[in-house]
């Protein structure tokens, strides 16, 4: 007999386990909710939404290659005035509304001017795609 216990030989197979560990995250995944538990039935108000006030400047070019900041029309050195005595304001989002056909040049000195007065946050406006031509 104790040479019949000699020939076996003791097989673990890491297979069976992995297809134990598999059945059981199933199994759990499977049985338990993400819902929170309904205690009590309450009636939540209606929300209502109004128009957030951005937080921008708004700088606009016209086709023609005219600047307006905040809706008055001014010149380039006007602007970088304007953000020099506004530079406790950095963080405020600047946004650019610029004519698609406009000469990026336009656009570039503008850019170098917000960036020398560490303006970064910039945003440009477009339509969206539904509403626009396709490119």
């Amino acid at each position: 007999m104790n040479s019949f216990l000699k020939k076996i030989k003791v097989v673990s197979s890491g297979a069976a386990m992995a297809d134990l560990a598999m059945l059981l995250l199933i199994f759990f995944m499977s049985s338990t909710t993400s819902e929170p538990p309904k205690g009590v039935e309450v009636k939540l108000p209606k929300a209502q939404t109004e128009g957030a006030e951005q937080d921008s400047f708004y700088i606009s070019v016209s086709a023609d290659g005219k600047y307006y900041f905040e809706s008055r029309e001014v010149d380039l050195d006007e602007i970088s005035d304007n953000l020099a005595m506004r530079s406790g304001e950095k963080d405020r989002i600047i946004s650019i509304t610029a004519d698609k056909n406009l000469p990026y040049e336009k656009i570039q000195k503008l850019l170098d001017i917000l960036k020398s007065h560490e303006f970064l946050n910039v945003v440009f406006m477009a339509e969206s795609r539904e509403s626009g031509d396709s490119p």
